[in-house]
């Protein structure tokens, strides 16, 4: 029973890696420019674009659900991502309910006091309407009932990232949305910001590691560099030993793991301890990353958690791969 669901918990959250509303009064209207000069330039590929048709201009998700622009004041959140993007840019007033969550959504003290509507892979659908929201912001694992909201003239849209331009181009949109614009382009300004810090570090000083997010053991499997982690281990300045597979979600053989043979190693969602990791494959033991104890678990919220806070938490693996880099 234990296997089956943390098999169902790898699926959806691998759903956020992958890569409609039959509403009549979609925008289906060119891409056009956001305010701010920390826009993402390549809006058509984001998760969130902002579209201009005849009816004035809206936002659209990628799964095709539209929402005019304009200034809400009642919203359901039952993205974690976007709740703490909502209190990053100060409007947290607009929040009516979120929804619970194995682990903490920032910030814990404010958050825990809010309505909840149940899960966020299952919220209770006739809770979130009896709370007359004026947006409902679902997430990759309700994209069946984001539809159906929208089917049923509620404006609704889901919230969800592939990479980090995806997370800072939604802060910006979510910023149009709720009257605190300049709040949220100072927000990407200053993680922007922090991530040009790292660039320059490693410009300067190249770490030359390589290494891979693990996510599942029986079989080793991680993710590639078309996902969110992959990024992250870019920004890292490190080479992703999974980059080059070609399976959305390859399987690490032993024998590729000994041919690799990574100097540090990344464990997630079902691996949450270092010994997860170790007794994923007894051939780590024998890598570099093994021998060397370069291995750390990351709580999944860090690549699965939509949030401008990511940058905060990828400057603390930086941290890590640079203690790391020294003990080689």
């Amino acid at each position: 029973m234990h296997k089956t669901l943390r098999s169902i918990c790898i699926v959806l959250a691998l759903a956020l890696f992958s890569a409609c509303s039959s509403r009549d009064d979609r925008g289906n209207g060119r891409v056009v420019q956001k305010a701010g000069e920390n826009a993402a330039p390549e809006a058509a590929d984001l998760y969130w674009k902002r579209v201009s048709g005849p009816q004035g201009d809206w936002i659209a998700d990628r799964m095709g659900n539209t929402i005019p622009l304009t200034r809400y004041h009642r919203i359901v959140v039952i993205s974690p991502g976007a709740v703490e993007t909502l209190y990053l840019i100060g409007a947290e007033d607009s929040i009516l309910a979120i929804p619970q969550n194995r682990e903490p959504i920032w910030p814990e003290e404010k958050t825990a006091l809010l309505p909840t509507v149940g899960n966020q892979a299952r919220p209770d659908q006739e809770l979130i309407v009896s709370l007359e929201p004026d947006l409902i912001i679902g997430n990759t694992m309700n994209v069946s009932l984001v539809e159906d909201f929208s089917r049923r003239g509620y404006r609704a849209i889901i919230h969800g990232a592939y990479c980090m331009d995806d997370i800072f181009n939604s802060a910006l949109l979510m910023g149009l949305l709720t009257g605190r614009e300049a709040a949220a382009e100072h927000l990407v300004a200053d993680k922007r910001a922090k991530l040009s810090v790292i660039k320059t570090e490693l410009e300067e000083h190249p770490l030359r590691l390589k290494g891979a997010f693990l996510y599942a053991a029986n079989p080793v499997m991680a993710f590639t560099g078309a996902t969110l982690a992959g990024e992250i281990l870019r920004i890292l300045g490190t080479e992703n030993i999974a980059e080059g597979l070609d399976a959305a979600q390859p399987i690490l053989s032993p024998e590729y793991i000994l041919t690799e043979n990574p100097d540090f190693l990344f464990g997630s969602i079902s691996l949450r301890i270092p010994e997860d990791v170790l007794a994923a494959d007894p051939v780590i033991a024998q890598t570099r990353a093994g021998r060397k104890m370069h291995i750390r678990t990351v709580p999944s919220s860090l690549f699965l958690r939509s949030s401008p806070r990511i940058v905060e938490n990828l400057l603390e693996l930086y941290k890590t791969v640079k203690e790391f880099s020294q003990d080689l």
